[in-house]
């Protein structure tokens, strides 16, 4: 049963008729655009999967969206948005800090009616704070308050020092955006807000006639450190990644490519709160500003519900004794909650879940409670079994052809640094079908993108032979 002060999977709402932008009006006087009635036309249709991805962000070029009159996005790769008010200017992230974000900066520069005199970080990503440093200077003097979640400098920490590591893991998955090389520290993150947000203690501030309301949720959707960012009468939330890059999309509660695991429950805190403050517009930071509050309301159910769901799978499923890979394996969204599975995906939130709440032991061997892995003694099976490593293709290819690919891609794991002609075929076969299938599924940008990475170097592999 599910705990849920809202159900709206498939919502009959009726849908908002607005125009692509909300009207505007002076800036100094905005609560002339509080305007909440609505056109009813019918039942809202939220979709279960979009048709972009995170590698789409790479396509997109510098523009300057309006959303109402002194509003802007600033689109790009790493979007962000510049709020006009009559006493100066807001910024809400700030981009990456990529050649790109010279020309963003030149259209902040055309479109601002007033010096910056703040700037807001929804998260530490560095496609929404690379852009900080042009203002570090004007920071450090007080002429720019830089705002940012209390954790904003703990998770910038994290990634300052360990930027070797998390690059070889990056890699794979971003090959054109990550450089192996030795770099300087990022200055992005070695900035700290001047005026941190806490949760339970939300800044309120007014600028030239605009109210301004800055709340740290638990969990800010992509890391502890995410900032939502409220203007009252226009009725627009600025959301940074709390809904991920794609929209409408289940969490990122684990997110492959490496970052700390964010908690499910706080999430579902986190998609109450929106819920309670009924945005007419959603500006998020990636691709589309989402439009129409009923759309809005039964779209950020849905992504709560899948949330709660899956949640509540996995209590039942280990209060019945179900393993972890066999609750990764069970819970599937049904078609109610069905949102995209491109960015986040169910079966890692899963895991990641468990891991939250009971940890890395998994009560199945004893042998993990020491230092010693699995595929130590992967070459001693090799040595053990009858035909070695090709007794291992061939077996692994019998579980390619009974549908088991998954079985065959652990037994080729067992020939790791003792891979024969047979083995790097076999691999190649197994990996083209799930990287067919995942394309043909979820379509999932990291499960793609780990599975293209390894079919690559098993053919340099076996091209080297």
């Amino acid at each position: 049963m599910l705990r849920l002060a809202r159900v709206l999977a498939i919502s009959s709402l009726s849908a908002l008729c607005a125009c692509s932008m909300l009207s505007g009006g002076d800036p100094g006087s905005e609560g002339a655009r509080s305007d909440r009635s609505l056109e009813r036309s019918g039942p809202v249709e939220v979709e279960s999967d979009v048709d972009v991805r995170v590698s789409d962000l790479q396509r997109l070029e510098v523009s300057v969206q309006p959303i109402n009159d002194f509003v802007f996005k600033i689109e790009g790769e790493g979007a962000f948005f510049l709020i006009n008010t009559s006493e100066g200017s807001v910024l809400v992230d700030t981009g990456t800090s990529y050649a790109q974000n010279e020309e963003q900066m030149r259209a902040v520069e055309q479109y601002a009616t007033g010096p910056i005199r703040k700037v807001i970080v929804t998260h530490f990503h560095g496609d929404h704070s690379g852009g900080l440093p042009r203002f570090k200077d004007r920071i450090d003097a007080g002429e720019i308050e830089f705002v940012g979640h209390h954790r904003y400098g703990y998770m910038a920490y994290i990634q300052q020092v360990l930027t070797p590591y998390f690059k070889r893991r990056y890699y794979p998955l971003y090959p054109t955006r990550v450089d192996l090389s030795p770099s300087p520290p990022e200055i992005f993150w070695d900035m700290r807000p001047s005026r941190p947000v806490y949760p339970g203690a939300n800044y309120r501030f007014e600028l030239g006639g605009v109210e301004f309301v800055v709340i740290a949720p638990e969990n800010g959707g992509e890391g502890e450190d995410g900032l939502l960012v409220w203007l009252p009468k226009s009725r627009i939330l600025f959301t940074g990644d709390l809904f991920g890059p794609l929209y409408p999309m289940f969490p990122n509660l684990y997110t492959i490519r490496g970052e700390k695991y964010r908690d499910p429950l706080d999430y579902i805190d986190a998609l109450d709160l929106v819920l309670d403050l009924e945005p007419a517009v959603i500006a998020h930071s990636h691709f589309r500003v989402i439009q129409g509050e009923d759309y809005i309301r039964a779209s950020v159910t849905r992504m709560r519900d899948a949330v709660q769901y899956m949640w509540d799978e996995l209590v039942e499923g280990l209060n019945d004794g179900k393993t972890v890979w066999e609750l990764m394996r069970d819970i599937q969204i049904p078609e109610q909650y069905a949102v995209s599975q491109g960015h986040g995906k169910v079966s890692w939130s899963v895991r990641a879940t468990h891991d939250i709440v009971a940890g890395w032991y998994y009560y199945d061997t004893i042998a993990n409670m020491y230092h010693v892995p699995v595929e130590a003694v992967h070459g001693d099976l090799v040595d053990l079994i009858e035909g070695g490593a090709d007794a291992l293709a061939r077996r692994a290819r019998e579980h390619l052809l009974s549908g088991r690919p998954l079985e065959a891609l652990r037994l080729l794991d067992v020939a790791k640094g003792r891979e024969t002609e047979s083995v790097l075929r076999a691999r190649i076969e197994v990996v083209e079908q799930l990287l067919e299938e995942a394309r043909d599924t979820l379509d999932n940008y990291s499960e793609v993108g780990l599975l293209e990475a390894d079919l690559r170097e098993t053919r340099e592999k076996l091209e080297r032979r």
